[in-house]
């Protein structure tokens, strides 16, 4: 889980944050602002100032907010002047949107406030849809409004082209102001805020909710808060029902929003929903009753709302938990809002939080300390206990704190001054002899609902534009700024002084960035420090309408003159000596868990319970017996002599483990059977070692085993093969079906893959982990995988490795410095076929032995490639034979000859007979630069010139009467035989992965989440049969499940259930050729569970309209969010989530989702290294695409670091949604239109690069991937076709052109009904993995055909994505 943040202030207003993966509290920089109240979610803080003003607070976002402006200009043809900016009365504005509804003049689009600036001009876009338009970008149309195209025709009556402009925010880790509700900001102040609603059901991503509350006991909704408007656009009056005057208000994630009035009562808000977000009635809540004796109404004091729980505070400090609760259902559910009843917790406590998980946090009320409440989950809302967080602090010097600690000496807190903090939090109840006590109450019925209006005020523009003028004030002489609606009493205003004059002669300071200033209308001023932002009393509204300096000048002009260098303050950094770690009591106030997620299965390092519960005693007699006797064990173990004498006391030398289950073959029916697994281990002894069992060694032989399936009568045997023989042991569960497949490419091709059934996932794991383990050691394969090796990862998100390591030991030849592969061919009877892996580079040879018959008439010696394919008029199969020897004992000659295109060459004949019938015989055939080496029987027979080149070669083919007795494959690289490939499973649950030489790990989950590999292997699948190596972590991702409701509307009853005999099911999957439906949907493992109920989905690509429907004319067919006369077909979304439980060695990259990775080492860099530590301060070139499509880099990776230091961010027009680096650095991505785009202008000293190149692709192509290696740019298009980029050069090298590869039906690896590819990637090779799972490598590829000529196929293990960029 990442690390999340627990907000909290102290009593002096500081501000303090707590890291779920840290132990210290840190202190925000003091700018001479305390806050009151601070209300939080993930990277967005909201806060009442000191002066009773909000402020919001931008943290941790690795990716910019970044906003694009679009404004349409439009022109219509008129017989003489052509295209004219006169348009019709009836027609669009000139400048408008994109609907040409709303007017968007450009010289009137505005920033929204102080805290953005504009991130360049405006320009234009000149792209339409994936079409590249001209250098005017107009498009043109017969009407407004119309479907437009980049070319004009005869027809074309109007046109448009688009102007962007975009915006950044760029008030990140620093203080806002947000506008006060009228000019004079203490007319009516704020008493609280809250944010939430980041979970509202079917909202669109980045939503947020913020609520406050004004010292008049108003509710104000901040309207338009998002993501990408942190601050919002203004704020709205929400009346509440007649007599009602607010204290308090919580919105939970779910946009659930309780209030608490003064009189101690409770109202909520209900109807809040994607399309209404501040909801629309009241109900009323009656406070709990005391379940002393007098059974007074209490108080509420304070709420606060999670996703289903909602916790208060009454004013006897006790905590009350509200039961029956439903966040999703909030909005469509007043029961489900309001809840069922109270439940008390008898505790002493003054203010509550709950986090986003329903985790809850607290204030004590007597010792002002802050307390976690353990056990809360979903079974037992309420919790276990309360456990008091302790941790140290960094104490800023301008914290009055500073004098305590000092006075102690630099002495932290007592451990018993903290567990007094234990007794404090019951010591109202001793006298009652309980902790807590559960008091329900029944339901309260609800007051009547009133209903609400916004006010919406409107604001005076004046003519006027006023800028704001001055400077920064200095830091070293001039006074702290005058802040106004700040009232800064004398003493912060020295403190900030201090800091800032320490901060100038500490020389540390980052340097100021310089902000471009754009003169005019524009709202814009020249920032020296932009990071830092702090209220502007000028800046002020009308209720319900936002005040700028370039709408309203009246309200800014006055304080301009006075307040325009002051109306930014910087964020102090924490300079050496400013800050230190200390520990100390602290009086908390407030705290605030909206943007924490704890694990209460994994706590974090919080709590010191050893202090909490006394000191531990060290000196206990029971202790100090068992230290003693673990002492006197060690003293003789190691006085022992001779231990290789002594046995084992527990030998494991042989076990057998059975079970019932059912099995399959390839295309055949389950049947049940018995299985059975059979373990022989090595023969062990000890070796060497006396006087010291440290000292000794252990060595085994090889171990073995079988696999044995039995048919139910236990006797008879179905199928038995050793364990060596398998390749894979994979999990293929279905739902309600649990199974394992076991890949054993060595048997016949009808028995292989096996797939076994059990009859519980308890089970199927089981031997799971018992296969898996066994195979591993029978492989000699442990621990983390060779740098280079192949990862790999299945449809079900599980992790496999091929490690070449033992492969390259076993065929490695010293001697001749190449790789060594034998083929016993005893047996084999001609015409025999071998596959070459690795064809016939320069450097290869192949020796064949074996004996000509005594009536053979001719034999023949064929290094075959792969055929041509030929499509049109219909598909071909060319045949290609790079050589051909061919001994003719009738005609006493030697044929060589070469084939292309099934057509023989001009053969050459060789009167000089080496072969003879009844004798045997070597041939030796050597790769040379220009032509093959022939020798037969060790002496020279002739060369051959290439006329095809050998690296295309793939098989050798020998026939005729001849016996083969042995061959010999030598290979200057490793020669990787794809069915002999053992893939380990590693732990984990990922959905793509990528990787790189320098053995740099990363990982995507189901949503989006960055995992980096740490080195392990084990986790779940393993149950610890091999200690876990590494460190294994918990790993949660979330799935989505995906059902489609289809409709045919028909003339009598409009859009029903009915369908035409032809048409897809009514509920199907995306493509409508299979059947799905909401009831039948079951989760895939016990490791799953639902998280949400079956909802519609309205973010849809394509739209959908207020009921989640999309149109189209028919199926299938492009679908549309708004109905047209012609739609005749309809179809909507349903969706529901779904969370999964995993373990495996990674740990969680950063904060940022992820759509897209890519890994590189710089080629210069990997030729360069000689030993291991080169590698391990090897830099990686990281690139990432962001969730939104931005790109980022990753800095600081290396080896010995993957996970890396920090994201920078990389600007784009058009947001992506793949990227792929090369060896020279080389960047190349895909655009979320399906273009693709290249990196012009990387060099090492500008790793970045300059801008972004579109490369045109052909009409109505899409892709949606690329990779990119030594061995070419391929790219996959969104009909699974594979192109490569030819004539590429240093001086071109983005190619010229895109060559497609068809996807032919029933040619290898293509089916009839899974033609084409899902992934692809490109190292020194190129892999892929078919629609049907199965691994492929392609093969035959040369300088003059990039594209290579045939697959080499591996095993069908449904695998998904697949990164060979490490492999080498």
């Amino acid at each position: 889980m990442p690390s999340s943040l627990l907000f909290a202030t102290n009593s002096e207003g500081r501000v303090y944050t707590l890291s779920t993966n840290s132990a210290t509290w840190r202190e925000f920089p003091y700018l001479g602002l305390e806050f009151k109240k601070i209300a939080a979610v993930p990277h967005f803080v909201w806060a009442i100032g000191g002066d009773r003003q909000v402020y919001v607070y931008v943290f941790g976002l690795d990716v910019p907010i970044r906003v694009k402006e679009e404004s349409y200009e439009n022109e219509r043809w008129i017989p003489i002047e052509g295209f004219s900016k006169k348009l019709l009365p009836t027609d669009r504005c000139k400048f408008s949107s994109a609907d040409g509804n709303v007017e968007r003049n450009i010289d009137k689009i505005r920033l929204p406030s102080m805290a953005w600036q504009w991130d360049g001009d405006w320009h234009l876009d000149l792209d339409m849809d994936g079409q590249q338009l001209g250098e005017d970008g107009w498009m043109y149309a017969l009407d407004f409004p119309a479907t437009y195209s980049a070319k004009k025709s005869w027809n074309s009556y109007v046109r448009r082209r688009k102007w962007i402009r975009f915006r950044r925010y760029s008030a990140l880790n620093s203080w806002c102001a947000v506008a006060p509700l009228h000019k004079d900001p203490t007319q009516e102040p704020f008493i609280d805020v809250t944010v939430g609603g980041t979970n509202v059901p079917n909202a669109p991503t980045g939503t947020m909710i913020v609520w406050a509350i004004t010292a008049h006991g108003r509710a104000m909704y901040r309207t338009g808060v998002s993501a990408n408007a942190p601050e919002g656009l203004r704020w709205t009056t929400i009346n509440t029902p007649p007599g009602c005057e607010l204290a308090q208000i919580s919105v939970g994630p779910t946009g659930l929003v309780w209030a608490v009035l003064y009189n101690g009562r409770a109202i909520v808000r209900t109807g809040v929903t994607r399309e209404n977000l501040s909801g629309e009635t009241w109900l009323d809540v009656k406070p709990p009753v005391s379940s002393n004796d007098t059974g007074n109404i209490l108080k509420i004091t304070q709420v606060s709302v999670g996703t289903d729980s909602v916790w208060c505070v009454t004013n006897d400090s006790h905590v009350w938990f509200r039961r029956g609760v439903k966040g999703e259902a909030t909005g469509i559910s007043e029961d489900a809002a309001i809840g069922s009843g109270w439940v008390e917790m008898i505790v002493n406590i003054s203010a509550i939080s709950v986090a986003p998980n329903d985790q809850v946090f607290a204030v004590g009320s007597t010792d002002r300390a802050l307390y976690f409440r353990s056990g809360v989950s979903a079974s037992d809302p309420t919790g276990k206990k309360w456990r008091q967080i302790q941790c140290s602090m960094q104490i800023s010097r301008t914290s009055s704190s500073m004098s305590i600690v000092s006075r102690r000496s630099g002495s932290g807190s007592t451990p018993g001054s903290k567990h007094q903090s234990f007794s404090n939090l019951n010591s109202k109840d001793k006298d009652k002899g309980v902790v807590e006590t559960c008091a329900p109450i029944e339901n309260i019925p609800a007051s009547p609902a009133s209903t609400h209006s916004s006010t919406h005020g409107v604001s005076s523009i004046s003519s006027a534009q006023a800028r704001l003028k001055g400077d920064i004030w200095k830091y070293a002489t001039d006074s702290s700024p005058n802040i106004g609606s700040l009232n800064l009493n004398e003493r912060h205003k020295k403190r900030a002084a201090a800091v800032r004059e320490y901060t100038m002669h500490a020389c540390s300071a980052p340097a100021a960035e310089v902000v471009t200033e754009i003169t005019g209308k524009h709202f814009e001023t020249q920032l020296k420090n932009p990071r830092a932002w702090s209220p502007v009393r000028s800046v002020g509204s009308i209720v319900g309408t936002e005040a700028h300096p370039e709408s309203d000048s009246a309200v800014f002009e006055s304080d301009s003159n006075h307040h325009g260098s002051d109306a930014f303050l910087g964020e102090d950094e924490d300079h050496a000596g400013s800050q230190f770690w200390t520990e100390c009591e602290v009086m908390w106030s407030c705290i605030a868990a909206g943007a924490v997620s704890v694990d209460p299965a994994n706590a974090p390092n919080w709590f010191n319970e050893q202090a909490a519960t006394g000191k531990i005693d060290v000196d206990a007699t029971w202790r100090k017996d068992i230290i003693a006797k673990l002492q006197k064990q060690r003293e003789s173990l190691k006085k022992l002599q001779h231990p290789e004498k002594y046995e084992k006391a527990v030998e494991l030398s042989s076990w057998i483990k059975s079970a019932e289950a059912r099995y399959q073959r390839p295309g055949g029916e389950f049947e049940d059977c018995l299985i059975e697994l059979e373990w022989v281990s090595g023969a062990f002894h000890v070796a060497g070692g006396s006087g010291s069992i440290d000292a000794c060694t252990t060595t085994s032989d090889s171990d073995s085993g079988t696999f044995t399936v039995l048919n139910p009568d236990g006797v008879t045997t179905k199928i038995q093969f050793s364990l060596s023989h398998i390749t894979c042991v994979q999990c293929s569960s279905e739902p309600s079906a649990p199974r394992i497949a076991l890949h054993v490419p060595r048997l016949p091709s009808y028995c292989s893959p096996i797939k076994l059934q059990f009859s519980s996932d308890a089970e199927m794991e089981d031997w799971l982990s018992h296969l898996s383990s066994v195979c591993c050691q029978i492989n000699e394969v442990m621990g983390k995988p060779a740098n280079n090796s192949i990862w790999v990862t299945s449809e079900l998100g599980e992790v496999f490795v091929f490690d070449p390591l033992n492969m390259k030991a076993n065929q490695l030849d010293k001697e001749h410095n190449c790789y060594v592969e034998k083929f016993d061919v005893n047996t084999m009877e001609t015409p025999y076929y071998n596959t070459l892996y690795n064809g016939m580079p320069c450097g290869t040879e192949l020796e064949i032995s074996g004996c000509v018959y005594d009536d053979a008439d001719q034999i023949r010696f064929d290094l075959q490639c792969h055929p041509n394919i030929k499509t049109r008029p219909k598909i071909e199969k060319f045949r290609v034979i790079a050589m051909h020897l061919n001994p003719r004992f009738n005609e006493r000659t030697i044929v060589l000859n070469s084939m292309t295109d099934s057509e023989w060459l001009d053969e050459i004949r060789n009167d000089k007979m080496v072969f003879a019938p009844g004798a045997t015989f070597t041939l030796r055939i050597t790769a040379l630069e220009h032509h093959y080496q022939i020798f037969v029987n060790d002496t020279h027979f002739t060369d051959y010139k290439y006329r095809t080149d050998p690296a295309a070669v793939t098989c050798l083919y020998v026939s005729g009467r001849v016996k083969l007795f042995n061959i010999v494959y030598r290979c200057p690289t490793l020669i990787i035989s794809m069915q002999d490939m053992f893939w380990r499973q590693i732990g984990g649950h990922i959905k793509r992965i990528f990787s790189c030489h320098a053995g740099v790990v990363w990982g995507i989950s189901c949503d989006n989440t960055a995992w980096v590999y740490n080195g392990g292997w084990g986790g779940q699948f393993l149950k610890g049969l091999e200690g876990n190596c590494g460190k294994i972590n918990t790993m949660i991702d979330v799935h989505t499940y995906y059902v489609y409701e289809n409709q045919r509307w028909n003339p009598i009853s409009g859009f029903t259930t009915k369908s035409l005999p032809t048409d897809r099911h009514m509920w199907s999957d995306a493509s409508g050729r299979q059947k799905r439906s909401k009831e039948h949907t079951k989760l895939l493992s016990t490791h799953c569970e639902w998280i949400s109920d079956w909802m519609v989905d309205f973010n849809i690509p394509g739209g959908a309209d207020k009921e989640g429907w999309q149109y189209a004319i028919d199926f299938p067919a492009t679908y549309h969010a708004l109905k047209k006369i012609t739609d005749c077909v309809r179809r909507r979304r349903w969706l529901k989530k779904c969370r999964l439980t995993s373990s495996g060695p990674w740990q969680e990259l950063s904060h940022s989702k992820i759509l897209d990775a890519a890994l590189q080492v710089f080629e210069s860099d990997a030729d360069s290294t000689n030993s291991v530590s080169d590698w391990e301060d090897m830099p990686v070139c990281a690139w990432a695409v962001a969730s939104n499509g931005d790109v980022l880099i990753r800095h600081g990776v290396t080896q010995i670091n993957p996970r890396g230091d920090s994201w920078e961010h990389i600007s784009s027009e058009q947001p992506l949604i793949a990227i792929s680096v090369g060896p020279a650095g080389q960047v190349w991505t895909v655009g979320r239109n399906g273009m693709v785009y290249f990196r012009y202008g990387i060099m090492r000293h500008n790793p970045l690069g300059e801008a972004w190149q579109m490369l045109e692709a052909p009409p109505g192509i899409t892709f949606r991937t690329v990779s990119v290696g030594r061995a070419g740019i391929w790219a996959l298009d969104n009909q699974n076709r594979l192109a490569v980029r030819k004539e590429i050069t240093k001086t071109f090298p983005e190619g010229s052109h895109w060559q497609f590869l068809p996807n032919m039906p029933n040619i290898p690896p293509h089916t009839d009904t899974h033609a084409g590819f899902k992934s692809i990637s490109v190292g020194t090779e190129v892999w892929a993995i078919a629609l049907n799972g199965i691994i492929c490598k392609r093969c035959g590829i040369t300088k003059d055909n990039p594209a290579g000529a045939g697959w080499n196929l591996g095993i069908p293990g449904q695998w998904q994505h697949i990164s060979v960029e490490s492999f080498s």
